[in-house]
């Protein structure tokens, strides 16, 4: 490296299969995302469970968080969650029979992201469990549910984002995804194969 000269670059993603890639189908033409609620100038990581209206050809992110710490419930509004989730304070968040609404979060340690919830989730929730944004505080239904994923990493900007999409993927890895898909989505692809 030459003298005087400072490098003061950020690295490329690493890319990890995450599936079989010999087994990913695309879907034909782009897909306008929906940016919504999604942090301008962040990128979304490839994989990322997607809502497509195969009609309009619009793409949401069916936004996804995993349990970082337990969770124990009774008057407990602190919820441990791993980082890079895109949750946003205003949210509801639900599990299929429990929920809560997002105040605010805390992104402030390296290890996890802390959310504050407008009141007691209503149930445990271990290490690991993923809970889908939801239409309502109670929890029960989901606000999209994933039928495609996000085919390359794509970047969140202001305007139109085109993305391309996965329509069939097998010997998908979950422990590699950097969203989590919860068993709503999975039930709801049926050309998706997830090894668990």
């Amino acid at each position: 490296m030459a003298a005087g000269f400072t490098y003061n670059l950020t690295p490329e993603e690493v890319k990890e299969e995450r599936y079989d890639v010999e087994t990913g189908r695309r879907r034909r033409g782009p897909y306008k995302l929906d940016t919504t609620n999604l942090p301008v100038g962040e990128y979304l990581p490839s994989f990322t469970p997607i809502a497509a209206d195969l009609k309009k050809k619009t793409a949401q992110v069916a936004i996804r968080v995993e349990v970082a710490k337990k969770f124990t419930t009774g008057s407990n509004t602190t919820l441990k969650i791993k980082k890079k989730s895109f949750a946003y304070a205003g949210m509801h968040l639900g599990n299929g029979s429990n929920g809560a609404t997002v105040n605010s979060i805390d992104k402030s340690d390296p290890n996890y992201d802390t959310l504050t919830l407008a009141a007691d989730f209503g149930a445990t929730l271990e290490v690991g469990t993923v809970l889908f944004e939801a239409t309502a505080a109670t929890g029960n239904t989901p606000k999209v549910t994933a039928n495609s994923a996000l085919y390359e990493r794509a970047k969140i900007e202001n305007g139109i984002v085109l993305v391309a999409l996965l329509m069939r993927a097998f010997e998908i890895e979950p422990a590699k995804l950097a969203i989590p898909f919860h068993a709503k989505d999975k039930a709801n692809m049926p050309y998706f194969q997830f090894n668990e």
